[in-house]
């Protein structure tokens, strides 16, 4: 009986020692797939996102500030809210490159940049001066505009030139290039708001004296509204080259791809011919 029993109690000490030996094996195995051996998520050598992940996800993640005609805005297309506009156009001939749909994501200005680093979208493309300050990826520049001011049209606080903003109290879109030329001037009040719209309804209700804006930006307020004007004659120096794409920071082969595809956009005549009809929806809509 005891022979017997021993017998039984090595047969299952063996049987226990394989089992441990095939769990080890399968423990050492490295983990299937084209990612990141740590993260297990795809990506470029430096974790960024890639043109062909993009691809794969079958849409590429537009953000946007949708208050800032002719660039972006929404208006009523076939009965239904859009959002539409310069950049829009811009952004949709990207994603019919890439084979992809366009997914927008509407949000404050001054969320992009993080919005950007967190992969949360893809590409910024809402009329930004491409700032050293942002940490982003800029692509070459689309588009150059000078700033021009909106006042009410009788101009009551005078302002005819660029010296005339000095102890006025003047609105801007937070997080902008044109908040830094409002606090050059000398201005009384520098008055930083999270859309353009507001800072209309600021501008018609007496809490600004003006605004400083792009200067496509001003004139379409300026159409769409009798009681408005973009002062004539007064341009200010944005301090930068014009307008450019935001994508994550370091993320350059994304960059490189873009700026093929807006050399492709230039080369064709669409920035004019998209700006010009975003211009006319813009008088309609806004």
């Amino acid at each position: 009986m005891l022979k017997k029993m021993g017998k039984k109690m090595t047969l299952l000490l063996m049987i226990i020692l394989a089992f441990s030996i095939v769990l080890t094996a399968c423990g050492g195995e490295e983990p299937e797939g084209n990612g990141d051996k740590n993260t297990g998520q795809k990506g470029s050598s430096n974790g960024e996102k890639t043109v062909q992940d993009i691809k794969d996800a079958g849409k590429i993640i537009l953000g946007t500030s949708a208050d800032y005609p002719p660039f972006e805005f929404h208006a009523l297309v076939d009965g239904q809210d859009e959002i539409v506009g310069f950049d829009i156009e811009i952004s949709k001939y990207i994603a019919e490159e890439l084979g992809v749909d366009l997914e927008i994501s509407d949000m404050d200005f001054d969320s992009l940049v993080t919005a950007l680093g967190s992969e949360r979208i893809d590409m910024a493309i809402a009329g930004m001066n491409p700032d050293p300050e942002r940490d982003v990826n800029f692509t070459d520049i689309y588009y150059e505009a000078n700033l021009a001011v909106l006042v009410m049209k009788d101009n009551p606080h005078n302002i005819e030139k660029e010296e005339d903003l000095k102890d006025k109290i003047i609105g801007v879109q937070i997080g902008t290039t044109q908040e830094d030329v409002a606090n050059d001037v000398e201005a009384e009040e520098v008055v930083s708001l999270a859309s353009n719209y507001d800072l209309v309804m600021n501008l018609k209700t007496e809490k600004i004296n003006c605004a400083i804006m792009e200067k496509p930006v001003a004139e379409s307020f300026a159409k769409a509204n009798d009681d408005l004007i973009a002062v004539e004659n007064l341009e200010i120096d944005s301090g930068t080259d014009g307008v450019a794409i935001a994508v994550k920071s370091g993320n350059d082969e994304l960059t490189e791809k873009l700026n093929e595809i807006l050399a492709e956009i230039k080369s064709k005549g669409l920035i004019e011919e998209w700006l010009t009809k975003a211009d006319e929806l813009s008088s309609e809509e806004i």
